[in-house]
């Protein structure tokens, strides 16, 4: 009974929210979906369906949703979803409490609705790192410096180029002269550059983050390294008396803008709680992959894998249309009617239309470096990643055409010429 009120309430503050809240209501009017909470055993259920910037609920026990979010009892679901403590719903996913079911692109833009909704809630607190350290302001990193900063955390920055520094000096961060500078003010620092190497670099050089690190500080790693990288900088850290986590990132550069990525999470499991509430800042929901840190970065080279994957089919299809007459607007049609991911949507388009280097998110150089990483996956474990090598020729054809600085979906451009 109480859970039932407790979801008939959780309405009546969504509609609130979106009389009152403009965060809120921008986000809702982003895209249409529906959430189904119940318990396993049905006994208690309430949908929520969202539509042209509109909330509608019912009672409801065992019907459809896009996702489901489903509890194992009714009172372990009033016990979480009214706990003041930030965590508790990702805790209770990690036991086993919740299941999410369904959509899961659905599940992360709710989890977007209800953090906008409580971003004015006084009365829910946080317990935050007093410092974190951001290494890196280059197209993701600034978005979620930005976020980090925008969550209260007391914010110090390091970047090569001081200059990209200035619009968080100008809100309040301190500006470190080194990495080494930045770790040995901060408990928590984050990463975000480009490959292996400047990971390792910023790592182990004289002035790089070991030097500064105190023992027992935390490097929540957020590039897309290799597993190899990962369980290299795992033992780097432990012989230091420090911790590697990894946090690899899901999203383009607009999304760590917006607050809105996908954080693939793994490494001890007494540290998620502290790098959650941070990656939580900048990303709409956290996925515990694991208790060592390189699950992360198969799980993230799995995902990207999907993605270009997809490019490439695209390309190829799109190709076929314009040698058969079918057209390119017949393949774009149908790729947005069959992925609901955003993500999926935005390539249909920019592939549709050729706009390669326009709203470049992630270049081909860097695309080509993590494709090259997944191939390197799949040799070592599951010889499965067969489009793997031919994306690759494609790819390094179109750096040699000149494209490096390119969005990387456009080696799919290699399929039609000629």
């Amino acid at each position: 009974m109480k859970l039932s009120i407790l979801l008939f309430g959780l309405w009546l503050k969504m509609r609130m929210a979106n009389k009152k809240n403009e965060l809120f209501k921008r986000r809702l009017n982003t895209r249409t979906g529906s959430i189904l909470i119940r318990t396993v055993d049905h006994s208690t259920g309430r949908l929520f369906s969202f539509t042209k910037g509109h909330i509608f609920t019912k009672i409801e026990k065992t019907g459809d949703a896009d996702v489901q979010m489903v509890w194992k009892d009714a009172n372990i679901a009033f016990k979480t979803m009214t706990s003041s403590d930030p965590q508790a719903l990702f805790r209770a996913m990690d036991k086993g409490d919740v299941e999410m079911v369904g959509d899961l692109s659905v599940a992360q833009w709710f989890g977007l609705l209800t953090k906008a909704m409580k971003a004015n809630d006084k009365k829910a607190e946080n317990k935050k790192p007093q410092r974190v350290a951001m290494i890196g302001l280059g197209k993701m990193g600034k978005g979620i410096a930005s976020n980090i900063q925008k969550a209260g955390f007391d914010l110090v920055v390091y970047n090569r180029t001081s200059a990209k520094a200035k619009p968080f000096l100008d809100k309040g961060a301190t500006l470190a002269k080194t990495p080494a500078e930045a770790a040995s003010l901060a408990n928590i620092v984050v990463t975000s550059l480009m490959d292996d190497a400047s990971v390792l670099n910023i790592v182990t050089d004289e002035d790089g983050i070991l030097a500064g690190l105190t023992k027992g500080g935390i490097h929540l790693c957020a590039t897309t390294i290799s597993p190899e990288m990962s369980k290299k900088l795992e033992e780097i850290h432990r012989q230091h008396g420090s911790h590697f986590m990894m946090g690899a990132v899901v999203g383009r550069p607009d999304a760590a803008e917006a607050g809105e990525l996908l954080t693939l999470m793994a490494g001890d499991e007494s540290l998620i709680d502290q790098c959650r509430a941070v990656s939580s800042a900048y990303s709409a929901a956290t996925l515990i992959i694991g208790n060592n840190p390189w699950l992360a970065n198969y799980a993230k080279l799995s995902v990207n894998y999907f993605a270009v994957s997809n490019m490439e089919l695209m390309g190829q299809l799109y190709a076929m249309g314009d040698a058969t007459g079918v057209g390119r607007m017949f393949y774009k049609q149908i790729f947005e009617s069959s992925y609901s991911n955003p993500i999926l949507r935005f390539y249909a388009q920019k592939i549709m239309d050729q706009e390669y280097d326009k709203n470049v998110g992630f270049e081909l150089s860097g695309g080509l470096k993590d494709v090259k990483l997944m191939l390197q996956a799949s040799n070592v474990t599951s010889g499965s990643l067969n489009y793997a090598p031919i994306i690759i020729s494609k790819m390094e054809q179109a750096m040699e055409l000149g494209k490096e600085h390119c969005d990387w979906s456009v080696f799919t451009s290699i399929s039609a010429v000629k």
